[in-house]
């Protein structure tokens, strides 16, 4: 009878140390035993079906999905490699397995990229500080690394050896930061989008994280932004919506959620002026241009248009 008590012990505790283990378990919704933790390298939409067609939601950057399975199919023509995924929320969709990454990084000081693992290699260029990267691969105590375009360069599958952290806390520090200053820097933003970026930026210039003398520089240069609870500017003016002209010779095409899986609406001639309601997350690369869909409205219909094709 001892010996079986002793034995049932031991089942017990490494049953305890399986359930504080790492591969997800930290992630709100997302089980371990479903599967593999990725993250979205950028803000990207995710598919009802395998063929990508059917427009689902949108993933922000770094937010983390379980990888149920990956199958070949045949996306407009070409084979791809689409993941089936689940987000925190339990819903199954699709997306592109080449915007997912095992996990994010972000760099605590200006690091070198090489060209293969090694220091004799050639540097290809140098990630500054603050950039939030996605390890691709790990060999021994070099990782490769994906940090999409800086300073006229993509950084897609060059190496680094260290000066990053995967902590949970540092990631979403950048990922607050990034996006309050993108907000700022985008004249086309809302009183009330930079209301709320402001706040974020004050409380990250009141950290000890490595954005605090940033915020403070971005707050100071923004000193003169008012605006009240309501989101309209504080000299009792509405919000003044953007319009912007068609640029696109065969025409711009409207659809009903952002993305070019998503339902046409209709085709806006090349030359009108559309109303820009609202800028979407999803940002993609189409025709050779890179740009964020914008909600729009034009001749009595509103939808959503790529901005590549808007003169602004």
């Amino acid at each position: 009878m001892k010996q079986k008590a002793v034995i049932l012990l031991a089942v017990i505790s490494l049953a305890v140390l399986s359930s504080c283990g790492k591969g997800g378990a930290d992630k709100p919704g997302l089980n371990p035993s479903d599967g593999p933790v990725k993250y979205a390298k950028a803000s990207v939409s995710v598919f009802k079906d395998q063929d990508l067609k059917t427009w689902g939601s949108n993933l922000s950057k770094t937010e983390p999905v379980t990888l149920l399975e990956t199958m070949k199919v045949q996306v407009k023509g070409a084979e791809t490699e689409v993941a089936k995924v689940k987000l925190s929320d339990g819903t199954i969709m699709y997306i592109n397995n080449k915007n997912l990454a095992d996990k994010p990084v972000v760099f605590m000081e200006d690091t070198k990229a090489y060209v293969r693992n090694n220091a004799s290699s050639k540097v290809y260029a140098v990630i500054p500080k603050g950039t939030i990267a996605f390890v691709v691969q790990e060999m021994g105590d070099w990782a490769q690394v994906y940090a999409g375009q800086i300073d006229g360069k993509w950084i897609t599958q060059q190496w680094v050896n260290g000066g990053y952290t995967s902590e949970d806390g540092r990631i979403q520090e950048a990922k607050n930061f990034e996006e309050a200053a993108a907000v700022l820097k985008n004249s086309k933003s809302k009183p009330d989008q930079k209301s709320q970026a402001l706040a974020v930026l004050k409380e990250i210039s009141e950290s000890s994280g490595i954005f605090s003398e940033a915020a403070k520089s971005i707050l100071a240069s923004n000193s003169g932004e008012s605006t009240d609870s309501s989101g309209n500017n504080a000299d009792g003016g509405g919000t003044a919506y953007q319009e912007v002209k068609v640029d696109a010779s065969a025409g711009l095409t409207m659809r009903e959620q952002p993305g070019t899986s998503s339902k046409s609406i209709v085709v806006i001639p090349n030359g009108s002026t559309v109303k820009i309601l609202n800028k979407g997350n999803l940002e993609e690369n189409i025709a050779g241009k890179t740009a964020s869909w914008y909600e729009v409205e034009w001749n009595g219909n509103k939808g959503w248009v790529f901005g590549g094709f808007l003169a602004f």
